[in-house]
């Protein structure tokens, strides 16, 4: 009897005289409805996702074009205030980003063509006159590229460019 209580008080039926029988539902959402409902939320939940991954890996490669300035920068302060040549070595995780951003490190000097990974002994200097050596550096790695071509002047970046795959 309950059964028959319940479902009388789900549907109900009028008579309209102009229309006939008419069913009337309680409110509320059909399976279908729900199903699209998520499947508009995991979308917008999916590219959110992917926007905040690649401002994450924008954010790491300028973290590490920053690191990779303030170590020639330092370099050639060592070397103003010690009267003395710094030499840093290019090799990997010669400007202290191997953290940061994990990729080959390759350099291009004066008079070169083209970018080449640096060789065994390689190092950059910096003279207690406050010149250095006039470089440009290109790191490599699976979020995307960084180039930076040093002053040799000042050793401050004179031509910066961050590239993110994805």
């Amino acid at each position: 009897m309950t059964n028959c209580q319940s479902i009388t008080k789900t549907v109900q039926t009028t008579l309209n005289p102009q229309r006939g029988i008419r069913h009337s539902r309680a409110a509320g959402f059909t399976l279908l409805e729900i199903i699209v409902a998520m499947s508009i939320t995991l979308l917008i939940i999916g590219i959110a996702t992917v926007s905040i991954s690649g401002v994450r890996a924008e954010d790491k490669m300028r973290r590490a074009a920053a690191m990779i300035e303030t170590t020639a920068r330092q370099n050639m302060l060592q070397a103003l205030n010690s009267q003395q040549t710094v030499r840093m070595e290019l090799s990997a995780g010669a400007f202290g980003t191997s953290d940061e951003f994990s990729g080959m490190l390759q350099v291009r000097r004066v008079g070169e063509k083209a970018f080449r990974k640096p060789g065994r002994g390689e190092a950059w200097e910096f003279s207690p006159s406050g010149i250095c050596e006039p470089i440009e550096v290109r790191i490599s790695g699976p979020a995307g590229q960084i180039e930076i071509g040093f002053d040799p002047l000042t050793a401050c970046a004179k031509r910066k460019s961050i590239q993110v795959k994805g």
